[in-house]
């Protein structure tokens, strides 16, 4: 029951059944070529919108790494920002997205794990809410990590300069770097070039699983899944065009 309403609730199967209408339709009146690219599109869109498909594309990343679930001793631990937006009159951790509320969340645990010894990083972040405090930081605040033990660099753009901020403020003692489990390997790439010596704490994983038959039926949900997948493999191919030849 809940299976059949989830399936009536999401758009996408009936327009992937429509397509698939059009192509036998496209096919039947000898339209031969916009029939084969409609299928080949749908085959394409059915992939790429199945538990199925988001895992092929996401396992490749996210199981490089496995979750640091006891940390070793360091003096630092660094959360990337995966992105936030400050508006008025909602909670403040409203604001972060998803993957920076995932990964501070993995931040903070760590944090307390090591008994609060280390200085938390946040990385990233517009810096423009609350005096320049970017809002991870404020956050890192309400979850409990004293002031003093908050850090933040805000004037980076990407992975790349995040690194280079890294480097220029922490120097070359270990850290624990905090980000998505799909993000951890280019990350990670940016950091060494840096000779800097990151050690990874991934979290925030995104495969679906693939227990139960309905990781085979389409969804939307799998659809914005693979579309971050597609976006870090395409990005992790800019990154060794633009800075890592050579």
């Amino acid at each position: 029951m809940r299976l059949t309403v989830e399936l009536l609730a999401d758009p996408l199967p009936f327009l992937l059944v429509l397509g698939l209408c059009l192509s036998v339709g496209a096919l039947r009146r000898r339209w031969w070529l916009g029939g084969a690219l409609l299928g080949l599109g749908l085959a394409a869109l059915y992939f790429l919108a199945t538990g199925w498909g988001a895992n092929r594309l996401l396992r490749p990343l996210e199981d490089r790494y496995p979750a640091l679930l006891v940390p070793p001793e360091v003096g630092a631990i660094v959360v990337l920002s995966g992105g936030e937006g400050f508006r008025d009159a909602r909670p403040l951790l409203s604001g972060l997205s998803p993957s920076s509320l995932a990964r501070l969340a993995e931040g903070v645990r760590l944090f307390w794990a090591l008994g609060g010894r280390p200085t938390l990083w946040v990385v990233g972040g517009e810096g423009l809410v609350g005096g320049g405090v970017p809002l991870l930081a404020q956050a890192a605040w309400e979850l409990g990590v004293p002031r003093e033990k908050v850090r933040w660099l805000t004037a980076s753009r990407n992975t790349w300069e995040d690194a280079v901020l890294v480097a220029q403020n922490l120097g070359q003692a270990p850290f624990l770097l905090v980000t998505s489990a799909f993000h951890m390997p280019r990350a990670l790439r940016c950091f060494w070039a840096q000779g800097l010596t990151p050690l990874p704490a991934p979290c925030d994983p995104r495969a679906p699983p693939l227990r139960s038959p309905k990781a085979y039926l389409p969804s939307a949900q799998n659809l914005a899944t693979s579309a971050l997948a597609l976006r870090e493999h395409l990005a992790s191919l800019w990154y060794r065009l633009r800075y890592f030849r050579g």
